[in-house]
């Protein structure tokens, strides 16, 4: 089972500039979804680290959708290869590092809250339910950063 598997969420494509309004939505919809068997605790430390990367695939029309924060895994020229391309969009595997809001460690709430706004301004296809995070001891690099797979379901 992994990291914050039990927490219901659908990606949107939606940026919130705002913790406390998204808070509000996740509660809401854990609500919705789990009545009275929501166990949503945004304050609760769920990783303790102040840095993380994150694996996730989402299909971006070109090099201007990667993100400060995000890497390609692959080789780039593989990567946007017309061969690759379905419909002006291609299929890319990223690493995003992701800084604890408070610089040590982070909350349910601060790392689904980064998450969220990571991926709203990509296509994550059907794959837009949250299904928790899983820990990816390929991917970790030097300074023993932790490194999560992102699990996404349809």
């Amino acid at each position: 089972m992994g990291l914050l598997s039990n927490i219901l969420w659908a990606f949107q494509r939606k940026g919130y500039s705002s913790i406390e309004d998204f808070n509000k939505e996740i509660t809401d919809y854990q609500t919705l979804i789990l009545k009275e068997k929501a166990s949503w605790e945004p304050y609760k430390t769920v990783i303790d680290a102040p840095e993380i990367n994150v694996f996730y695939e989402a299909w971006i029309k070109g090099k201007e959708d990667i993100a400060d924060n995000e890497t390609i895994i692959g080789d780039e020229d593989d990567v946007f290869s017309e061969d690759n391309s379905d419909y002006g969009m291609f299929q890319v595997e990223f690493s995003a590092r992701l800084k604890a809001g408070n610089g040590i460690n982070f909350t349910a709430l601060d790392l689904l809250y980064q998450l969220q706004n990571q991926v709203s301004q990509k296509d994550l296809g059907d794959h837009i339910f949250f299904e928790g995070l899983t820990p990816n001891d390929a991917g970790q690099e030097e300074n023993d950063t932790p490194t999560f797979s992102m699990n996404l379901g349809s």
